[in-house]
């Protein structure tokens, strides 16, 4: 699992730099669609409204990161054999973001 997790991190990072959308001050990923893994499409979820708690420019400055993840994970989802990893990671993702709604 820790290969794996590995792998779709570097995979994110590596493909930060490759598409850069500009955003308004609305949320980032709803129009980007659901992964389709229920614990990874929970964290994405908070992750949004944690990106639209925050000020313009943290916000410039997270959003690429958390778009690249989103779209590894996106593309992880189509395996069928990496779902139980992705679900497993994408939950260990989830645990580390705070209850409820995050301060900012």
């Amino acid at each position: 699992m820790r290969k794996v997790t590995s792998a779709l991190l570097l995979l994110a990072f590596a493909t930060m730099g490759c598409a850069k959308e500009k955003t308004d001050e609305g949320s980032v990923a709803t129009s980007e669609g659901a992964i389709g893994i229920a614990e990874c499409d929970a964290y994405v979820e908070k992750m949004e409204a944690f990106l639209d708690t925050l000020p313009s420019e943290s916000r410039s400055a997270r959003e690429p990161g958390f778009k690249a993840m989103r779209a590894a994970w996106r593309e992880a989802a189509q395996s069928a054999s990496a779902k139980d990893n992705l679900a497993a990671t994408c939950k260990s993702q989830l645990a580390t973001l705070p209850p409820g709604k995050p301060a900012q």
